[in-house]
């Protein structure tokens, strides 16, 4: 499967901010060296994803599709949300955000341990809910960082970045109606993340602040998303579904990896690691 594409830019935040957050022996209130509130909300966005990435693949595991591509994902997802969320706490703006990241910190608590336990259907059962939690907790950080500022840049990393978590909560719904767990509802929020999908992409598109690279981007990014939207649509029974399996995962990833460099045009159109462009 293919990894997650870093924008160099950002990996370079993280490492600073990493590094001042040992230096400070912990949070810090106003901007870490290296990360702007672009990066944060970009971060804080990133956790959305990570969220849902991390069931796809225990539910992959749990199933022995792409076993080892699955175990191998799951594994770095998450050591990446926890390696993010000490990140995000150098960066603390305002009360509002201080209070997600409580929120998101006490979530991963409560879904770390179900994720970290050897997979079964009634593993999955009880992260179906506790991830909804996670991925809601996920989204108002990402909510709070953006408001730091309200600036055109940071609510289209916010739309874009967005992108990334539905790529992975499609395949995560796709992969429990396999497992025939909660059949109905997970139809229901494959489908409802689609159309999510789909309206974003249109606008992104029609964002005065998208650039002629991302828009470029977004082209190519349509043409990747076609095979994946295909076969999610389908509309197979779930042992039939099952087949498919494997490579609606593989493509959740290519496509994930497409909307990954989307992002990081954006933040490049605004400066170095957002800083630019209000």
């Amino acid at each position: 499967m293919h990894r997650i594409l870093l924008h160099a830019g950002l990996a370079v935040a993280l490492a600073l901010a990493a590094s001042a957050a040992t230096a400070a022996g912990g949070s810090a209130r106003g901007p870490v060296a290296g990360l702007d509130n672009a990066a944060a909300v970009n971060i804080a966005g990133r956790q959305r994803m990570l969220s849902q990435r991390m069931v796809k693949a225990y539910l992959m595991l749990g199933q022995d599709i792409a076993a080892e591509d699955a175990r191998r994902t799951l594994r770095e997802s998450i050591d990446r949300f926890e390696s993010q969320l000490a990140v995000l706490k150098t960066y603390i703006p305002t009360a509002g955000v201080e209070q997600a990241l409580v929120t998101l910190e006490t979530a991963w608590s409560q879904c770390r341990p179900l994720l970290a336990a050897p997979p079964s259907k009634a593993g999955a059962g009880e992260l179906y809910d506790a991830n909804e939690t996670l991925q809601r907790a996920a989204h108002r950080a990402t909510l709070a960082y953006e408001r730091v500022t309200d600036a055109p840049i940071d609510h289209l990393v916010n739309l874009a970045g967005r992108q990334r978590m539905l790529s992975q909560r499609m395949a995560k719904f796709y992969l429990y109606r396999t497992w025939g767990i909660y059949d109905i509802p997970a139809d229901m929020e494959l489908h409802l993340s689609h159309a999510h999908f789909t309206a974003v992409l249109n606008q992104i598109e029609a964002s005065p602040h998208a650039s002629a690279a991302v828009r470029e981007r977004l082209a190519r990014l349509r043409r990747e998303w076609e095979p994946y939207e295909e076969l999610l649509l389908a509309g197979k029974r779930p042992a039939e579904m099952r087949r498919d399996a494997a490579r609606v995962a593989a493509l959740s990833e290519q496509v994930l990896a497409g909307i990954e460099q989307l992002v990081a045009l954006i933040l490049a159109s605004a400066g170095a690691g957002g800083s630019g462009a209000r």
